[in-house]
């Protein structure tokens, strides 16, 4: 499976490690895109075919869910509740 994220920024940081800036699909609850950080390792798993949440270790299950659907976290919770 290969994934295609926009790009929008590169955040620089020697201590923690660079980071991609990228945006997500449109949220078909509330019609915007989002963005999410992610590692610059991380980039490279989903280029080599990686699942996302194979491949994105370092966000939550909402945000790996933003990234494949655009439906951002507090959209899911308005459709669908919260988690019991």
């Amino acid at each position: 499976m290969s994934y295609h994220f926009k790009v929008l920024d590169k955040i620089y940081d020697f201590e923690n490690g660079d980071k991609y800036v990228v945006e997500t699909k449109e949220c078909f609850h509330c019609k915007q895109t989002g963005t999410v950080e992610i590692f610059t390792q991380e980039m490279f798993y989903l280029h080599q075919g990686m699942h996302i949440q194979d491949a994105v270790k370092s966000l939550d299950r909402d945000y790996r869910e933003q990234m494949i659907t655009g439906t951002h976290p507090k959209c899911w919770i308005e459709m669908f509740g919260e988690e019991e």
